[in-house]
């Protein structure tokens, strides 16, 4: 007899496959597409305002930066083609591609980048990931009012080729930023002439190997090679869907009839049994999960409280819940990444935990725990509420939302405890240590220490390893031991199911592949 997840599983396989019955093109056509799952309706693609690795996976295929990643999270050439950078680090000169052109036939100009770091760094545009652009300088000042001329943030179109970035100060990882979408050139008559639907297939714009060609909400969104792109010659595969699946055995099912060629997000109960298929790939992945506190909800304001709820979490038992493809970790740069301390954080002590509750003088009675809808991320909240119930004999109230309405009320206001999740941005500590910043959009928790961000922001400004390792090692013993800001659980493997007429699949280091690499045999 079927339970009601397996009948919702099978309800929502026969859907998909009499959808692409009706659409009558799935098999004719599937030499010249790849179809990916995406596991929800992307937030976005406005990439001023994306904070997510699903928007990220379709914008990632359709617009491009400065500069670009190779596939061993090395920085090569994209939109520039060149660039110069002075002995003291702090002036950047690029010379851009003459052969980059809009979507639209428009040539690019240098003033395209201007005009995209300025709607990012406007108030008014409430990009989250304006920080990333903090370092340039004047740029702080502007995104908080303080410069009110644009034309004195330090990024200046010398020419129609000629893009010069100007920082505040020398910093060592800088060529990474500008591989990162928040820096992306933008076409501002595009954005004015249509407002919010700029990003419709009908009116967006990009320089990316694809185009957005349709987008039906929650079901699919399909993406053309752009012919206009300079390197179209290398890109041999024509067209992308990408199918939002939200059920995470479903997408398994689909691939297994391929209906999918890759997936992404897979069900926890059956990893064990997909690990020993030719089609499943593990990748080492520098991301990891964590639950942070809203250090002003009045259940956890209390710093003992918050230091008794960590100490109650064995990780262990979450990596056996889970599979042999995660690692425990208690500190928050991954254990593989340059700058990482294991020693940080704080440990397992269950009795420890118990002796400090019984001393608070009015624990909280219930606390809530908000995590998104996701077969993973909904396993590790009920652990930690039974993990919390059995140690500290605390009630937690388990909440879950979909991804885009998750984002924004975590963003708005957070609960007292919240999950997400931190993949880098570039292969270099700052990326975890930066986000925790008081300044940073994605700040979540409260927390601000003025010791804190003059740690990371001397750190930033050296080059040597050892004493940038000492200066995060004593940043993050302020927020993970003394404010105690967050839980750091699980660093992450990448692992997807890719169906064998694909070739070419290679994720790197930061969770990133690009269609523009891959074949179809």
């Amino acid at each position: 007899m079927f339970n009601n997840m397996k009948l919702m599983n099978l309800i929502l396989l026969l859907s998909f496959t009499l959808l692409s019955a009706c659409t009558g093109g799935a098999d004719k056509n599937l030499a010249n597409r790849i179809r990916m799952r995406l596991p929800t309706e992307p937030p976005t693609l406005d990439w001023n305002l994306i904070t997510d690795n699903v928007s990220k996976e379709v914008i990632g295929n359709m617009q491009v930066g400065l500069l670009g990643h190779d596939q061993e999270t090395k920085v090569e050439p994209a939109l520039a083609e060149s660039w110069t950078t002075s002995e003291d680090l702090t002036v950047h000169t690029f010379t851009l591609r003459k052969d980059a052109i809009w979507s639209d036939g428009v040539p690019l100009e240098a003033q395209h980048f201007v005009d995209g770091w300025e709607r990012a760094l406007n108030p008014a545009t409430g990009s989250e990931y304006a920080y990333f652009l903090f370092d340039v300088k004047n740029a702080e000042d502007y995104q908080n009012g303080k410069v009110t001329d644009f034309s004195e943030v330090g990024v200046q179109a010398v020419d129609k080729h000629t893009l010069k970035v100007t920082l505040k100060g020398p910093v060592s990882y800088w060529l990474h930023i500008p591989t990162f979408w928040t820096t992306f050139p933008i076409r501002k008559d595009v954005v004015s002439k249509h407002g919010d639907k700029w990003t419709d297939p009908e009116n967006i714009v990009t320089l990316g190997p694809y185009n957005l060609k349709e987008r039906k909400r929650d079901s699919k969104i399909v993406l053309v090679k752009n012919d206009r792109f300079y390197g179209a010659a290398s890109v041999s595969i024509p067209e992308i869907e990408f199918r939002i699946v939200k059920d995470d055995s479903v997408a398994v099912s689909l691939f297994d009839t391929g209906d999918l060629d890759i997936v992404r997000t897979l069900p926890p109960t059956q990893l064990r049994s997909l690990a020993s298929r030719p089609e499943f790939k593990q990748s080492p992945y520098l991301r990891l999960t964590y639950f942070g506190f809203n250090i002003n909800d009045p259940a956890v304001k209390d710093p003992k409280v918050r230091e008794a709820l960590v100490k109650a979490i064995d990780r262990e038992e979450l990596v056996k819940l889970l599979h042999p493809m995660v690692q425990s970790t208690k500190s928050w740069i991954p254990l593989d990444l340059d700058g990482s301390n294991k020693d940080v954080g704080i440990s397992t002590d269950i009795e420890g935990a118990k002796k400090i509750w019984a001393e608070i003088k009015n624990p909280p009675k219930k606390i809530a725990l908000w995590f998104d809808q996701n077969e993973t991320y909904k396993l590790v909240a009920e652990n930690l509420q039974a993990q919390w119930k059995r140690n500290l004999g605390v009630e937690i109230e388990l909440s879950s939302q979909e991804w885009k309405v998750y984002l924004k009320q975590i963003a708005s206001k957070a609960p007292a405890v919240w999950r997400l999740g931190w993949g880098a941005d570039y292969p270099d500590p700052d990326t975890f240590m930066g986000m925790f910043k008081c300044n940073s959009g994605n700040n979540h928790t409260g927390f601000c220490s003025k010791r804190f961000d003059e740690l990371v922001t001397k750190a930033s400004q050296i080059a040597d390893m050892g004493e940038r390792t000492k200066l995060y090692t004593e940043a993050q013993q302020i927020f993970l031991e003394k404010d105690i800001a967050m839980i750091p659980l699980f660093q992450e493997q990448s692992l997807h199911l890719v169906s064998q007429r694909v070739e070419g699949f290679k994720v790197d280091l930061i969770g990133d592949f690009l269609f523009k690499r891959l074949r179809l045999k």
